[in-house]
Protein backbone atom coordinates (compact mmCIF):
# COMPACT_ATOMS: atom_id res chain seq x y z
CA UNK A 1 0.00 0.00 0.00
CA UNK A 2 1.33 3.57 -1.13
CA UNK A 3 -0.81 5.43 1.51
CA UNK A 4 -0.16 6.16 4.96
CA UNK A 5 -2.71 6.24 7.76
CA UNK A 6 -3.03 9.50 8.95
CA UNK A 7 -1.67 9.51 12.61
CA UNK A 8 1.43 7.87 10.80
CA UNK A 9 1.65 10.77 8.56
CA UNK A 10 1.91 13.26 11.33
CA UNK A 11 4.67 11.43 13.34
CA UNK A 12 6.22 11.13 9.87
CA UNK A 13 5.66 14.85 9.34
CA UNK A 14 6.87 15.67 13.12
CA UNK A 15 10.31 13.68 12.57
CA UNK A 16 10.82 15.52 8.95
CA UNK A 17 10.39 18.95 10.98
CA UNK A 18 12.92 18.02 13.28
CA UNK A 19 15.98 16.80 10.83
CA UNK A 20 15.11 19.79 8.79
CA UNK A 21 15.77 22.06 11.77
CA UNK A 22 19.19 20.27 12.87
CA UNK A 23 20.49 20.96 8.95
CA UNK A 24 23.47 23.81 9.16
CA UNK A 25 24.36 23.63 5.67
CA UNK A 26 22.52 22.47 2.17
CA UNK A 27 23.76 19.03 2.07
CA UNK A 28 22.72 18.25 6.02
CA UNK A 29 19.35 19.44 5.06
CA UNK A 30 19.29 17.19 1.90
CA UNK A 31 20.28 14.16 4.02
CA UNK A 32 17.65 15.05 6.99
CA UNK A 33 14.84 15.35 4.33
CA UNK A 34 15.65 12.49 2.47
CA UNK A 35 16.02 10.07 5.72
CA UNK A 36 12.73 10.64 6.83
CA UNK A 37 10.69 11.43 3.89
CA UNK A 38 10.07 7.69 3.08
CA UNK A 39 7.92 7.49 6.48
CA UNK A 40 5.54 10.45 5.09
CA UNK A 41 5.07 9.17 1.03
CA UNK A 42 6.03 5.61 -0.01
CA UNK A 43 8.10 6.09 -3.43
CA UNK A 44 10.44 3.52 -4.80
CA UNK A 45 13.34 6.54 -5.27
CA UNK A 46 13.53 9.71 -3.69
CA UNK A 47 15.94 12.86 -5.39
CA UNK A 48 16.65 16.33 -3.66
CA UNK A 49 18.04 19.16 -6.45
CA UNK A 50 19.16 22.34 -4.87
CA UNK A 51 19.74 24.52 -8.53
CA UNK A 52 22.28 27.73 -9.03
CA UNK A 53 21.01 30.93 -7.96
CA UNK A 54 22.50 32.41 -11.93
CA UNK A 55 20.62 31.95 -15.00
CA UNK A 56 17.43 31.10 -16.82
CA UNK A 57 18.09 27.46 -16.79
CA UNK A 58 17.42 25.34 -13.94
CA UNK A 59 20.65 23.75 -13.34
CA UNK A 60 21.40 21.29 -10.55
CA UNK A 61 23.99 22.19 -8.13
CA UNK A 62 23.65 19.13 -5.70
CA UNK A 63 21.62 16.21 -6.02
CA UNK A 64 21.08 14.05 -3.60
CA UNK A 65 19.01 10.69 -3.51
CA UNK A 66 17.93 7.50 -2.09
CA UNK A 67 17.39 4.30 -3.80
CA UNK A 68 17.49 5.81 -6.82
CA UNK A 69 18.66 3.51 -9.60
CA UNK A 70 22.11 3.70 -11.14
CA UNK A 71 22.47 6.01 -14.02
CA UNK A 72 19.21 7.50 -13.48
CA UNK A 73 20.61 11.22 -12.19
CA UNK A 74 23.27 11.12 -14.99
CA UNK A 75 20.34 10.78 -17.82
CA UNK A 76 17.78 13.11 -16.03
CA UNK A 77 20.65 15.74 -16.16
CA UNK A 78 21.36 14.73 -19.87
CA UNK A 79 17.53 15.37 -20.47
CA UNK A 80 17.59 18.86 -18.95
CA UNK A 81 16.01 20.05 -16.06
CA UNK A 82 14.26 22.74 -18.20
CA UNK A 83 12.50 19.89 -20.36
CA UNK A 84 11.00 18.02 -17.33
CA UNK A 85 7.46 18.67 -17.64
CA UNK A 86 6.46 18.37 -14.23
CA UNK A 87 9.13 20.22 -13.08
CA UNK A 88 7.99 23.26 -15.48
CA UNK A 89 4.34 22.88 -13.94
CA UNK A 90 5.25 22.84 -10.51
CA UNK A 91 7.14 25.78 -10.88
CA UNK A 92 4.60 27.27 -12.34
CA UNK A 93 2.03 26.49 -10.06
CA UNK A 94 4.27 26.81 -6.98
CA UNK A 95 2.64 23.62 -5.63
CA UNK A 96 3.59 19.97 -6.11
CA UNK A 97 2.40 18.43 -9.09
CA UNK A 98 2.69 14.49 -10.62
CA UNK A 99 2.01 13.31 -13.60
CA UNK A 100 -1.45 11.50 -12.91
CA UNK A 101 -2.71 14.68 -11.82
CA UNK A 102 -1.12 16.62 -14.92
CA UNK A 103 -1.86 14.49 -18.09
CA UNK A 104 -3.28 11.62 -19.53
CA UNK A 105 -1.52 8.03 -19.26
CA UNK A 106 -1.32 8.38 -22.89
CA UNK A 107 0.24 11.70 -23.07
CA UNK A 108 2.47 10.76 -19.98
CA UNK A 109 4.15 7.71 -22.07
CA UNK A 110 4.70 10.53 -24.71
CA UNK A 111 7.43 12.27 -23.02
CA UNK A 112 10.69 12.11 -22.88
CA UNK A 113 11.07 12.44 -18.99
CA UNK A 114 8.72 8.85 -19.10
CA UNK A 115 11.37 7.16 -21.06
CA UNK A 116 14.38 8.01 -18.73
CA UNK A 117 12.00 6.47 -15.72
CA UNK A 118 11.21 3.65 -17.64
CA UNK A 119 15.05 2.98 -18.51
CA UNK A 120 15.44 2.49 -14.88
CA UNK A 121 12.25 0.89 -13.64
CA UNK A 122 10.21 3.80 -12.51
CA UNK A 123 6.74 5.25 -14.13
CA UNK A 124 4.46 7.61 -11.87
CA UNK A 125 6.34 10.88 -10.70
CA UNK A 126 6.20 13.79 -8.37
CA UNK A 127 8.07 16.88 -8.25
CA UNK A 128 7.89 19.69 -5.97
CA UNK A 129 9.52 22.95 -6.43
CA UNK A 130 11.24 24.57 -3.68
CA UNK A 131 11.02 28.13 -3.94
CA UNK A 132 11.95 31.02 -1.09
CA UNK A 133 11.17 35.08 -2.34
CA UNK A 134 11.00 34.36 -5.72
CA UNK A 135 13.80 32.61 -6.37
CA UNK A 136 13.58 28.70 -7.47
CA UNK A 137 16.29 26.93 -4.79
CA UNK A 138 15.65 23.61 -5.79
CA UNK A 139 13.07 20.49 -6.30
CA UNK A 140 12.43 17.48 -4.62
CA UNK A 141 11.40 14.17 -6.44
CA UNK A 142 9.26 11.09 -5.94
CA UNK A 143 8.98 8.23 -8.19
CA UNK A 144 6.96 4.78 -8.31
CA UNK A 145 7.30 1.71 -10.49
CA UNK A 146 4.64 1.01 -13.28
CA UNK A 147 2.71 -1.56 -11.08
CA UNK A 148 2.51 0.73 -7.93
CA UNK A 149 -0.59 2.91 -7.28
CA UNK A 150 -0.29 6.54 -8.68
CA UNK A 151 0.45 9.57 -6.15
CA UNK A 152 -2.86 10.35 -5.07
CA UNK A 153 -3.99 13.67 -3.62
CA UNK A 154 -3.40 12.57 0.12
CA UNK A 155 0.25 12.57 -1.34
CA UNK A 156 0.26 15.45 -2.95
CA UNK A 157 -1.11 17.66 0.38
CA UNK A 158 1.56 15.50 2.82
CA UNK A 159 4.17 16.64 0.09
CA UNK A 160 2.72 20.50 0.15
CA UNK A 161 2.92 20.74 3.96
CA UNK A 162 6.95 19.59 3.58
CA UNK A 163 7.24 21.38 0.75
CA UNK A 164 6.81 24.63 3.36
CA UNK A 165 9.22 23.64 6.00
CA UNK A 166 12.02 22.24 3.43
CA UNK A 167 12.26 25.53 1.45
CA UNK A 168 12.50 27.70 5.07
CA UNK A 169 15.02 25.20 5.64
CA UNK A 170 17.05 25.23 2.65
CA UNK A 171 16.52 29.18 2.22
CA UNK A 172 18.20 29.16 5.87
CA UNK A 173 20.81 26.95 4.72
CA UNK A 174 21.98 28.92 1.07
CA UNK A 175 21.81 32.38 3.40
CA UNK A 176 24.21 30.62 5.91
CA UNK A 177 26.39 29.29 3.30
CA UNK A 178 26.88 32.64 1.13
CA UNK A 179 27.31 34.53 4.53
CA UNK A 180 30.31 32.11 5.20
CA UNK A 181 31.33 32.56 1.24
CA UNK A 182 31.12 36.08 1.51
CA UNK A 183 33.62 35.98 4.83
CA UNK A 184 36.03 33.41 3.40
CA UNK A 185 35.96 35.89 0.48
CA UNK A 186 36.30 39.06 2.83
CA UNK A 187 38.90 37.52 4.56
CA UNK A 188 40.83 36.17 1.71
CA UNK A 189 40.58 40.48 0.04
CA UNK A 190 41.82 41.62 3.75
CA UNK A 191 45.62 39.05 3.52
CA UNK A 192 46.01 40.73 -0.35
CA UNK A 193 46.73 43.97 1.39
CA UNK A 194 49.99 44.90 2.81
CA UNK A 195 48.36 47.25 5.45
CA UNK A 196 47.54 45.13 8.89
CA UNK A 197 43.71 45.23 9.32
CA UNK A 198 41.97 43.74 11.94
CA UNK A 199 37.46 44.18 11.76
CA UNK A 200 36.23 44.12 15.68
CA UNK A 201 32.58 44.46 17.10
CA UNK A 202 32.00 47.78 19.04
CA UNK A 203 33.45 45.93 22.04
CA UNK A 204 36.55 44.66 20.75
CA UNK A 205 35.56 41.08 19.45
CA UNK A 206 37.94 39.93 16.96
CA UNK A 207 35.86 39.15 13.93
CA UNK A 208 38.53 39.58 11.22
CA UNK A 209 42.11 39.77 10.73
CA UNK A 210 44.45 40.41 8.34
CA UNK A 211 47.54 38.23 7.39
CA UNK A 212 50.12 41.10 7.47
CA UNK A 213 48.90 42.01 11.23
CA UNK A 214 49.29 38.25 12.41
CA UNK A 215 53.11 38.77 10.54
CA UNK A 216 53.11 42.10 12.57
CA UNK A 217 51.97 39.83 15.74
CA UNK A 218 55.15 37.49 14.93
CA UNK A 219 57.96 40.23 14.31
CA UNK A 220 57.22 42.46 17.32
CA UNK A 221 56.61 40.93 20.30
CA UNK A 222 55.85 43.97 22.20
CA UNK A 223 53.12 45.04 19.27
CA UNK A 224 50.17 43.01 20.17
CA UNK A 225 49.83 44.43 23.80
CA UNK A 226 50.13 47.80 22.06
CA UNK A 227 47.59 47.59 19.15
CA UNK A 228 45.37 46.01 21.74
CA UNK A 229 45.62 49.06 24.04
CA UNK A 230 45.34 51.60 21.32
CA UNK A 231 42.16 49.81 19.79
CA UNK A 232 40.53 49.64 23.11
CA UNK A 233 41.16 53.46 23.32
CA UNK A 234 39.32 54.00 19.27
CA UNK A 235 36.91 51.68 20.64
CA UNK A 236 35.70 53.94 23.58
CA UNK A 237 35.98 57.03 21.72
CA UNK A 238 33.99 55.51 19.22
CA UNK A 239 31.30 54.14 21.88
CA UNK A 240 30.22 57.81 22.84
CA UNK A 241 28.20 58.45 19.15
CA UNK A 242 30.24 61.68 18.44
CA UNK A 243 32.36 60.73 15.74
CA UNK A 244 32.98 57.84 12.86
CA UNK A 245 36.77 57.57 13.05
CA UNK A 246 39.31 57.32 15.72
CA UNK A 247 42.98 57.46 16.08
CA UNK A 248 45.61 56.64 18.68
CA UNK A 249 49.06 56.41 18.57
CA UNK A 250 52.19 54.53 20.48
CA UNK A 251 55.26 53.46 20.92
CA UNK A 252 56.57 49.89 21.25
CA UNK A 253 60.26 48.00 21.43
CA UNK A 254 60.97 46.27 17.48
CA UNK A 255 62.07 42.33 17.73
CA UNK A 256 60.97 39.35 18.36
CA UNK A 257 62.46 38.74 22.44
CA UNK A 258 59.96 38.89 25.39
CA UNK A 259 61.04 41.82 27.69
CA UNK A 260 59.63 44.37 29.99
CA UNK A 261 59.06 47.45 28.03
CA UNK A 262 61.35 49.55 29.78
CA UNK A 263 64.49 47.28 29.65
CA UNK A 264 64.92 49.01 26.31
CA UNK A 265 64.02 51.97 24.23
CA UNK A 266 60.88 52.17 22.42
CA UNK A 267 62.01 52.72 18.80
CA UNK A 268 58.98 52.35 16.72
CA UNK A 269 55.62 53.69 16.63
CA UNK A 270 51.94 52.33 16.12
CA UNK A 271 49.39 54.07 14.53
CA UNK A 272 45.93 52.44 14.93
CA UNK A 273 43.12 54.04 13.02
CA UNK A 274 39.59 52.98 13.66
CA UNK A 275 36.22 53.23 11.78
CA UNK A 276 32.58 52.50 12.57
CA UNK A 277 31.78 50.63 9.35
CA UNK A 278 27.88 52.72 9.34
CA UNK A 279 25.67 52.91 12.47
CA UNK A 280 23.70 50.30 13.55
CA UNK A 281 26.02 47.56 12.23
CA UNK A 282 28.35 47.03 15.12
CA UNK A 283 31.41 46.39 13.26
CA UNK A 284 34.58 48.55 13.16
CA UNK A 285 37.54 48.42 10.97
CA UNK A 286 40.91 49.53 11.85
CA UNK A 287 44.14 49.90 10.45
CA UNK A 288 47.62 49.91 12.14
CA UNK A 289 50.72 51.57 10.48
CA UNK A 290 54.38 51.23 11.82
CA UNK A 291 57.30 53.24 11.70
CA UNK A 292 60.62 53.87 12.89
CA UNK A 293 59.96 56.97 16.05
CA UNK A 294 62.66 59.08 14.60
CA UNK A 295 61.03 59.30 10.68
CA UNK A 296 59.18 62.49 10.23
CA UNK A 297 56.03 61.70 8.50
CA UNK A 298 54.88 63.74 5.24
CA UNK A 299 52.03 65.51 7.01
CA UNK A 300 54.49 66.53 9.09
CA UNK A 301 57.84 66.99 6.93
CA UNK A 302 55.07 69.78 4.50
CA UNK A 303 53.48 72.66 5.95
CA UNK A 304 49.60 72.79 5.59
CA UNK A 305 47.57 75.96 5.84
CA UNK A 306 44.80 75.53 8.23
CA UNK A 307 42.33 75.12 5.40
CA UNK A 308 44.52 72.36 4.11
CA UNK A 309 44.47 70.54 7.12
CA UNK A 310 40.76 70.80 7.57
CA UNK A 311 40.23 69.66 4.12
CA UNK A 312 42.82 66.90 4.63
CA UNK A 313 40.65 65.58 7.96
CA UNK A 314 37.58 65.46 6.16
CA UNK A 315 38.99 63.63 3.10
CA UNK A 316 40.40 61.19 6.04
CA UNK A 317 36.73 60.78 7.29
CA UNK A 318 35.79 59.05 3.67
CA UNK A 319 33.62 62.27 2.56
CA UNK A 320 33.49 63.35 -0.91
CA UNK A 321 34.63 66.40 -3.05
CA UNK A 322 30.84 67.55 -2.38
CA UNK A 323 30.22 67.16 0.83
CA UNK A 324 33.59 68.64 1.93
CA UNK A 325 32.58 71.39 -0.61
CA UNK A 326 29.42 72.01 1.77
CA UNK A 327 30.94 71.94 4.93
CA UNK A 328 33.91 74.44 3.70
CA UNK A 329 30.94 76.24 1.86
CA UNK A 330 33.00 76.27 -1.48
CA UNK A 331 32.67 75.04 -4.91
CA UNK A 332 34.02 71.36 -5.86
CA UNK A 333 36.40 72.99 -7.85
CA UNK A 334 38.06 75.11 -4.83
CA UNK A 335 38.14 71.75 -3.05
CA UNK A 336 39.80 69.89 -6.14
CA UNK A 337 42.23 72.79 -6.52
CA UNK A 338 43.12 72.57 -2.70
CA UNK A 339 43.39 68.37 -3.01
CA UNK A 340 45.93 70.08 -6.20
CA UNK A 341 47.98 71.60 -3.95
CA UNK A 342 48.06 69.04 -0.81
CA UNK A 343 49.34 66.40 -3.16
CA UNK A 344 51.80 68.48 -4.46
CA UNK A 345 53.18 69.34 -0.93
CA UNK A 346 52.66 65.65 0.14
CA UNK A 347 54.20 64.07 -2.16
CA UNK A 348 51.67 61.81 -2.90
CA UNK A 349 49.24 61.08 -5.87
CA UNK A 350 46.10 59.29 -4.98
CA UNK A 351 43.33 60.22 -1.83
CA UNK A 352 44.26 56.68 -0.81
CA UNK A 353 48.00 57.70 -0.12
CA UNK A 354 47.12 61.28 1.40
CA UNK A 355 45.14 59.23 4.10
CA UNK A 356 47.82 56.66 4.84
CA UNK A 357 50.43 60.11 5.16
CA UNK A 358 47.58 61.52 7.76
CA UNK A 359 47.13 58.45 9.53
CA UNK A 360 51.25 57.61 9.88
CA UNK A 361 51.29 61.03 11.17
CA UNK A 362 48.64 61.02 13.76
CA UNK A 363 50.46 61.58 17.17
CA UNK A 364 49.47 60.76 20.54
CA UNK A 365 52.42 59.05 22.47
CA UNK A 366 51.10 58.85 26.20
Amino acid sequence: MSEHPRDDRGRALAELLLALQTGLDVREVQSGYLDRVGHLVAAGAYGFSRFGPLGERLTPLTVQTRRAPEGLVPAYNDLGADRDPLLVAAVAAGSPVDNASLMSPQAWGEQSLCGVLGGHGLYHSTVVPLIAQSRVLGALYLARGADEEPFSELDRSAMAVAKQHVEAALHRATRHEELDSRASLLARTLDELDVPVVVTSADGEVLLDSKALRRLHRTHHHAGPRLAELLSRNLRDLARGSQRVAVASGTFTAGRVSRRADDAPADLRLTVKSTVLRRGIGAVVSFAFVQRKDVATPVERSPLSAREREIVAWVAEGLTNRRIAELAVVSENTVRQHLKRIFGKLDVHSRAQLVQAVWQGATDDP
